[in-house]
């Protein structure tokens, strides 16, 4: 599966070619973002761009996220290919997409030269959440 990574912006004018789904992520209490219908499926998540949580209105990447991407990557491994995105584009989103090359074991070198900003905690959490979700 190929793994494309996206800003919100770009996503919102990204139209799918084949088969593909979307992990959409957006900032708690932002209204989500306006995609393609042609996506095959999309998964929404809401979370904080944070490595720990230091208020109340934070929302910090939890094992509950990691179970849902995991059971929906599970659920459509035979995507052509899966774009995910945030708001930017450069930590959030390729912290899922690291997550997933480390727990499918896809390659991750060319991904962490491009996005030296990935979320390290959405990483280590996705990455190391307990294969009774799906692996």
């Amino acid at each position: 599966m190929e793994l494309r990574i996206l800003s919100r912006e770009a996503a919102e004018r990204y139209q799918p070619q084949g088969l593909e789904v979307c992990i959409s992520i957006a900032d708690p209490e932002v209204p989500a973002a306006q995609l393609s219908p042609g996506f095959a499926a999309v998964l929404r998540l809401a979370f904080s761009d944070i490595v720990a949580a230091e208020t109340p209105a934070d929302v910090l990447f939890a094992p509950e996220h990691a179970a849902a991407v995991v059971d929906f990557v599970n659920r459509w491994r035979h995507a052509e290919r899966l774009v995910v995105h945030c708001h930017v584009g450069a930590s959030r989103s390729p912290g899922v997409a690291l997550g997933l090359c480390d727990r499918y074991g896809w390659p991750a070198a060319e991904l962490e030269r491009g996005y030296p900003s990935w979320n390290r905690w959405v990483r280590q959490v996705l990455a190391l959440h307990p294969s009774s979700f799906g692996r």
